[in-house]
């Protein structure tokens, strides 16, 4: 028996694999099933506890000192005195007063920018008013949902509202482009160029304000290495690797020599510090007779409580034998739903005012 109570991703394939009675060259299959799991099926299943995370948005104050001038059907535009245009300013968005439409803005020196599109109408726009805003801001490069119950909270006395979603059909019919300086609701967008989701704040910001970001965090994939071999000496924590890739790993991780276990007879060692490919610290000593030289493997663990860490397993057998009519499915099915559901139970009792749902219930609110 493996000598934690967490199970690491190695140990964690090796037994669905043995489990579901895989063969040996469907390893890599089987590490992408147990990790989809782990990312995907299970946190889909509630707004977990231990996936809520937050941060927060500084929103930016509408800029429109001064005055502007633009043909019709141009791009060019010109700010006359009293104004002072940024850099920063480029990607926001512009709206001049008496024309209906809204433009994308940016900056071509201090008194001048350009838009798209062209600007609209018949009118040419002379000393006229505007307002330059962001009203578009990135999400948590982690960031996966809003949590049922929560979302952006704007706080006013004290109090915190969270801002509606809007969905298209209520955007179209609601939505606001005045900035004001109370926000009313949000909407997804698309992707920032850096991969990360947008949001969009309705009606866009005329003031500053912070606007704090509660949501379900997405995990990463899971990893391990086994390149290589290490030398370890007895009762040390100093481990020495050739032809290893230790800063492929973290610290925190899990080390285990092979030659004296493997599955559920791992015995793995915690790792306290990595300071090269081939030189790495274990938090406690290597608690052997004789030195080891050989095989090993680094292995991250799953970044969730460790009595979901079963689930991982029953989760990844009953996708691998989702087409066969073998019974390991039924148990694993069963085992699976039955850690679902009594962790949810355990979850929503630290709630008085939650209803118990059963998975069959609550799916319908998932976005």
């Amino acid at each position: 028996m493996s000598n934690l109570k967490v199970i690491p991703f190695s140990e964690l394939f090796e037994k669905v694999s043995d489990l579901s009675r895989s063969n040996t060259d469907q390893k890599s299959r089987i590490k992408g099933i147990v990790n989809e799991v782990y990312t995907l099926d299970i946190p889909k299943e509630y707004d977990w506890y231990w996936l809520k995370a937050n941060s927060a948005i500084s929103c930016i104050a509408e800029y429109k000192s001064g005055t502007v001038a633009i043909n019709t059907q141009d791009t060019a535009i010109y700010f006359g005195s009293g104004a002072v245009i940024t850099t920063d300013m480029t990607g926001r968005k512009i709206k001049f007063y008496n024309n209906s439409d809204i433009y994308d803005f940016t900056y071509v020196a201090a008194n001048s920018g350009s838009i798209l599109p062209p600007l609209s109408g018949s009118t040419n726009i002379i000393s006229g008013g505007y307002t330059i805003y962001k009203n578009i801001y990135s999400l948590p490069s982690d960031f996966d949902r809003f949590p049922v119950n929560g979302g952006l909270l704007f706080y006013s006395a004290g109090q915190p509202s969270p801002l509606p979603e809007l969905v298209d059909d209520d955007y179209y019919e609601q939505v606001n482009t005045s900035p004001t300086s109370i926000p009313e609701g949000c909407r997804f967008t698309e992707y920032d160029t850096a991969g990360n989701m947008q949001i969009e704040i309705i009606p866009p910001p005329s003031v500053a304000y912070i606007l704090r970001d509660e949501y379900i965090k997405t995990l990463a994939p899971m990893l391990e290495t086994t390149m290589g071999t290490i030398v370890i000496n007895s009762n040390q924590t100093a481990v020495t690797g050739t032809g290893t890739l230790f800063l492929e790993m973290n610290t925190g991780d899990y080390l285990r020599a092979d030659r004296f276990g493997t599955k559920g007879e791992s015995i793995w060692y915690k790792i306290s510090a990595i300071s090269s490919n081939s030189d790495l610290t274990l938090t406690n000593t290597f608690r052997r007779d004789s030195s080891y030289t050989g095989t090993f493997t680094i292995s991250a663990e799953p970044k969730i409580p460790y009595k979901f860490h079963n689930g991982i397993i029953y989760g990844a057998i009953r996708k691998i034998l989702s087409d066969e009519k073998d019974p390991m499915l039924m148990y694993a099915n069963a085992e699976y739903l039955k850690i679902i559901n009594d962790n949810k139970v355990l979850e929503q009792s630290r709630h008085a005012k939650d209803d118990v749902e059963l998975i069959a219930e609550d799916f319908n609110y998932r976005r």
